[in-house]
């Protein structure tokens, strides 16, 4: 009797919590019937229920920097021609787009540029860029933009903003790559061919446990109106994102991406070539004056980005490695392209490349494409 009497609390508790869970599993995909995002809408962007937003296309800067083709794909100095078959493909973040750079000065132009040389004019590489994505959102471009236009080979410019928007590197300038994480896997709910990605996220991000992102949730809201300190620790405590240290979760989560891109790309008769791009202060810390500048400007808003980046980074090449050893995707590594330049690569910024640098990328990565396996 007495420890039936000690025992009826805990079973009331255990099912108490197992009805929350299910009712926030639930509020989840009914949540995500409905959730889009929220885009900023400018001249050149236009709201896209899966990715949040894209660029408008056909879409011309006053300028005359940027132009955009009817896909909302930039274009590479000139129209692109709709007719050859089975393009190559650039995927990435600001950095692939080309920020700061006319259309011919990108990465995906240069390539382009060399391919030609290479292959001959039927070569065409599209600019599939897009500012602030990571690898895990690249999987939602290829699935819903990339894959209409039957790529041979796709090419994942890796490594940057994985690192980056996994850590909030201060308590004053957070990036919530938890939130950022659910919300995605609340717009993958909306296509089934997506549930792939969204069980991804539930084991490695959530790790199973929606009660626990709810309440790391709410304590990281309470720091964000009130500044209290304890409330960010027990908001770590609860499984969100850390800060100013490394989010292990995260480099897994990419890997897996990273392994998922390659088996689709695989399936629709594709090639991947995963570019783990140059990244100030990784994977050695810098080697130039000119790094060494970057480090310092990225520092300003990560402090520990020096120490941090590169072991993530190492811990993210180990992650990924076994999609390498099967087969699944090739991977060049473009970490040293610019060890030994002393012209500036990076922009004042310390994150995106001049068009120097992107030529220098372009140099070291036209290779790889072109012996992909599956031409360009």
């Amino acid at each position: 009797m007495r420890l039936a009497v000690l025992l009826l609390p805990l079973f009331s508790l255990l099912v108490a919590g197992l009805v929350v869970e299910g009712g926030l599993r639930l509020w989840a995909e009914v949540r995500a019937r409905n959730f889009t995002g929220s885009a900023v809408i400018t001249d050149d962007i236009e709201a896209d229920p899966l990715l949040v937003a894209w660029f408008r296309p056909g879409y011309q800067a006053p300028d005359g920097d940027r132009h955009f083709d009817t896909l909302g794909f930039r274009e590479n100095g000139s129209p692109r021609d709709d007719s050859l078959p089975h393009p190559a493909v650039l995927l990435g973040g600001s950095t692939a787009y080309g920020w700061g750079s006319a259309d011919d000065e990108t990465i995906a132009a240069g390539v382009e540029q060399r391919l030609h040389g290479q292959l001959g004019p039927e070569a065409s590489v599209i600019n599939a860029g897009y500012p602030g994505l990571t690898t895990l959102d690249t999987l939602l471009v290829y699935h819903e933009r990339i894959r209409p236009v039957h790529p041979s080979t796709v090419i994942v410019l890796a490594g940057l903003n994985d690192l980056y928007y996994a850590v909030d590197w201060t308590p004053d300038r957070r990036l919530h790559w938890s939130n950022r994480t659910y919300e995605l896997a609340l717009r993958a709910r909306h296509d089934p061919a997506l549930r792939p990605v969204v069980d991804a996220i539930d084991t490695i991000e959530l790790r199973n446990c929606f009660t626990c992102y709810a309440v790391g949730t709410a304590f990281s809201q309470v720091y964000d109106r009130t500044r209290l300190g304890p409330a960010l620790t027990l908001s770590q405590g609860f499984g969100l994102e850390p800060v100013a240290t490394g989010n292990s979760r995260a480099m897994r989560l990419t890997a897996w991406s990273i392994g998922e891109l390659a088996r689709r790309v695989r399936a629709d008769g594709g090639c991947l070539v995963v570019a783990w791009q140059p990244i100030a202060g990784v994977p050695n810390g810098a080697r130039s004056a000119g790094e060494r500048d970057a480090v310092a400007q990225v520092a300003r808003n990560a402090p520990t980005w020096p120490d941090e980046a590169p072991r993530m980074f190492a811990e993210l090449r180990e992650d990924t490695q076994p999609v390498f050893d099967a087969g699944l995707a090739t991977q060049v590594d473009l970490t040293d392209v610019f060890a030994d330049i002393q012209q500036p690569v990076y922009v004042d910024d310390g994150v995106h490349y001049t068009p120097r640098g992107n030529r220098l990328i372009a140099d070291a990565l036209t290779p790889a494409v072109a012996a992909s396996g599956c031409g360009a």
